[in-house]
């Protein structure tokens, strides 16, 4: 097939599909990036509401030295540094722990560090960390130097791509890098495995973790690698974009239009074409074109086929069924076990100041799972009842958001683990009903970790992981 309308077609917009676009875009390729949804960005975008821009994932972006963080590199390259405005955070985050019995007996609380109060707060801040965890838990300075060691190592190995370094770093990569990368991935270490034989302290350990469903909900199965670049950059810095991962997906959207390439919303694929079992095009929806939609499915051809998308919706859905069969096995081994439940909140005042103890990003948790022990037990978040779970709020008037050109709206979200199967197998009704009842335990919570926040919440509304799908098909 001789045909080719592009050099590279990219299923979804996500940021790795507009990351990959842009990289394309701009070493001359004729790139299109098709997306199904009326927005660009995939998870990385936001909505209006109330007046105020609504940021539908982002809240914070982990921001290493250039030692550990490939990002610099990637948004040197791609020019994202003269499209967007970066705002430091002014921590890591802060961990507060309520006793709910005192909170329940009326007790009153003195202050965050007194321990006969109903709540005590550990705060974690960038560069600093290991610092300020030492002053809190001293009889662990060793296991904590040790971590922190192994986490800015492990993190300095994958700050580059081979294609990025010089030709001396280049020539010595498999004594000082090749090498230790491959013994990383013989020896398949696991976060809990980890943090086992590093500390003692429990607690610690959870505040060590308190950010697991970030990346997963086992932390004896999730890989010690990508945990430690995660951590080691977000204790160096964290940032946001101002005006939210819109202003992201936009500014990578930008970036490749300029270069000749194209970026459809609302163009859904239904089929990924094949010629001697190689990709070579697809069949679109183009729901935005009238004609299109006229003539029903089109066909794009393309040297490239780029899925930014869900694999099983590759191999279950878009390729035949003959082509996929024997690939569709390798969707067997993955299953859809972590996702996220988000409360998104709309303030009348800038919380900051009704609450100068608050934190940018606050983790919450009960005193009753912080003295537990952490083992597979405590730790699994998904056997607990939905209402009961530990979680994070996001206070977004902390910082200069860029969200809201009005003084009397201010965003809020809380966040925390969940899965797909919590939500499956349920009426219309039930499933309204059970949202329902989530979202005023955790209103109830956060009331609880920060009395006389509500008077001042005029909207919220909840999203599961089914709306997450709805919307990105993920």
């Amino acid at each position: 097939m001789n045909k080719r309308d592009y050099d590279a077609i990219i299923i979804g917009s996500g940021l790795g599909g507009l990351a990959c676009g842009a990289t394309l875009a701009k070493t001359g390729k004729k790139v299109l990036v098709l997306e199904q949804h009326d927005l660009i960005g995939g998870c990385a975008t936001c909505f209006k509401r109330k007046g105020m821009l609504i940021d539908a994932g982002l809240h914070e972006m982990d921001w290493g030295s250039e030692k550990t963080d490939m990002k610099h590199i990637v948004f040197k390259k791609l020019g994202l540094f003269e499209k967007i405005t970066l705002v430091p955070l002014p921590s890591a985050w802060t961990v507060r722990v309520l006793d709910s019995k005192l909170e329940s007996s009326g007790k009153e609380a003195k202050s965050p560090s007194d321990t006969d109060s109903k709540t005590q707060d550990f705060l974690i801040p960038h560069r600093s960390t290991k610092e300020a965890l030492i002053s809190y838990f001293p009889h662990e300075k060793k296991g904590l130097e040790k971590y922190f060691k192994k986490l800015h190592f492990q993190a300095r190995l994958n700050y580059k791509f081979p294609f990025d370094m010089g030709f001396l770093e280049f020539f010595f990569a498999p004594l000082h890098t090749l090498s230790f990368l491959t013994l990383s991935a013989l020896r398949q270490r696991k976060v809990g495995d980890m943090l086992d034989k590093l500390i003692k302290d429990s607690k610690l350990k959870k505040i060590l973790n308190i950010n697991m469903a970030y990346y997963h909900y086992d932390a004896w199965r999730f890989n010690w690698n990508f945990h430690a670049i995660g951590q080691a950059n977000y204790y160096h810095q964290g940032v946001y974009i101002k005006g939210g991962s819109q202003s992201l997906s936009n500014a990578l959207t930008e970036i490749i239009k300029e270069n000749g390439g194209e970026v459809r919303a609302r163009s859904d694929v239904k089929k990924i074409l094949l010629a001697d079992k190689k990709a070579v095009g697809v069949a679109v929806v183009d729901s935005t074109d009238s004609e299109s939609k006229a003539k029903g499915v089109q066909e794009l051809f393309a040297e490239k086929i780029v899925a930014n998308c869900d694999p099983r919706i590759v191999y279950e859905e878009l390729l035949d069924s003959k082509t996929s069969k024997a690939d569709s096995k390798l969707t067997q081994n993955f299953s859809a076990k972590t996702s996220l439940l988000s409360v998104y909140m709309v303030f009348d005042t800038n919380v900051s100041q009704k609450f100068p103890d608050m934190d940018y990003s606050t983790f919450c948790v009960d005193k009753e799972y912080f003295d537990k022990p952490f083992d597979r037990d405590s730790e699994d978040m998904l056997a607990q009842d939905i209402e009961k779970r530990g979680f994070v709020f996001v206070n977004y008037s902390k910082i200069d958001s860029g969200l809201s050109d009005r003084e009397d709206r201010y965003f809020g979200v809380i966040t925390t683990l969940s899965s797909s199967e919590e939500w499956e197998n349920l009426s219309k009704e039930e499933y309204k009903a059970k949202k329902e009842r989530a979202k005023k335990a955790f209103e109830a919570r956060l009331e609880s970790f920060f009395p006389g926040i509500m008077k001042h919440c005029i909207h919220s509304e909840f999203a599961t992981p089914k709306t997450i799908e709805r919307y990105t098909r993920a």
